[in-house]
């Protein structure tokens, strides 16, 4: 049976009550619950609640075509590379992190969705559509979907495995509609700088949900418009949490395959003439695929006195649309 629910919360309120427990690290884990007031910083779970990670070392993602009226393709495939870059070269002491990102190219599709035997998706003789984790910039009628705010600059969505915790698919969704963009790293605050922002959510798109260190981690709930290249570098605590989640470990002899459940598509589901199947990573099947809309990045009304300093809210929205 599929049961169906939304629950929101405002970050600062949960970061003022898991910050009265005592840590050596401030970074926290995505968990399959999607209770906020749950910090997980390693793999064990607690009660059900799973931390998520991807169960594979290589992922893919993809860029929606069209790109945005404000940036060009090239110039947002560019941003997104340079974003898990970050990531995956952060120092682990005796290596990096055992996770790469491999950048598929533009698709047609720019649709929230996981393609699954959930349902809901139209399967064609027996065979489930392909999929591909998306990220697409949203220059028009940001507010006509459900999971969106105004305050939102960017959503991500992640979906996992509910008995498990791994990770099958994530969206990534940049609100171009009511922001402005930059790519001037030499550009004048305030601005609201593209690969900050999308380097915060590949930190979401990796398992990561928002930190309870200081505005200096890229996790942050926060996000600075008059101090806007801040969460292009990683702190100290994001790099515990990501060397955590993935380990170093040598990936030279690793096949590495970042085809999505079901194989990778650029097209949506209900453009798609199914003729062939990937089989998902072991151990998916029939309960896979809770999503997660991880941490969404959210703007207050900018002031542009800078005695304001002009802070922007994150905010967390978690959907459940599968049971």
């Amino acid at each position: 049976m599929s049961t169906k629910g939304v629950m929101s919360c405002c970050a600062a309120a949960v970061l003022a009550v898991l910050a009265s427990a005592p840590r050596a690290s401030a970074y926290c884990r995505s968990n399959s619950c999607k209770d906020t007031s749950l910090c997980l910083q390693d793999d064990q779970p607690i009660g059900t609640c799973m931390p998520l990670r991807w169960p594979n070392p290589c992922i893919g993602f993809a860029v929606q075509e069209d790109a945005s009226r404000e940036i060009s393709y090239p110039q947002i495939s560019d941003t997104l590379d340079a974003a898990f870059r970050t990531w995956e070269a952060a120092p682990c002491g005796d290596g990096t992190p055992s996770i790469r990102a491999h950048n598929f190219g533009p698709v047609t599709c720019g649709k929230v969705e996981l393609n699954a035997r959930d349902k809901k998706t139209r399967i064609v003789d027996g065979l489930v559509p392909g999929n591909a984790n998306v990220v697409v910039f949203r220059d028009m009628s940001w507010l006509s979907y459900a999971s969106h705010n105004p305050k939102m600059l960017a959503l991500t969505t992640v979906q996992f495995d509910t008995r498990t915790g791994n990770i099958w698919g994530a969206d990534m969704e940049i609100n171009t509609d009511l922001f402005d963009f930059s790519l001037d790293e030499g550009a004048p605050a305030p601005k609201y700088d593209l690969l900050s922002i999308v380097t915060h959510e590949v930190g979401h798109f990796l398992g990561l949900d928002h930190s309870l260190a200081g505005p200096e981690a890229t996790m942050h709930f926060m996000y600075d418009a008059w101090d806007p290249l801040s969460f292009r570098t990683l702190h100290a605590d994001d790099i515990a949490g990501i060397c955590q989640i993935y380990p170093p470990r040598d990936l030279s002899a690793v096949e590495c395959n970042p085809l999505p459940p079901h194989g990778f598509s650029p097209e949506c589901a209900e453009d798609q003439i199914v003729t062939c199947s990937a089989a998902p990573p072991s151990g998916g099947g029939p309960g896979w695929g809770t999503p997660l809309a991880a941490a969404a990045i959210g703007a207050l009304a900018l002031r542009r006195a800078r005695s304001a300093r002009g802070r922007l809210t994150l905010r967390s929205r978690y959907r459940t649309p599968y049971g």
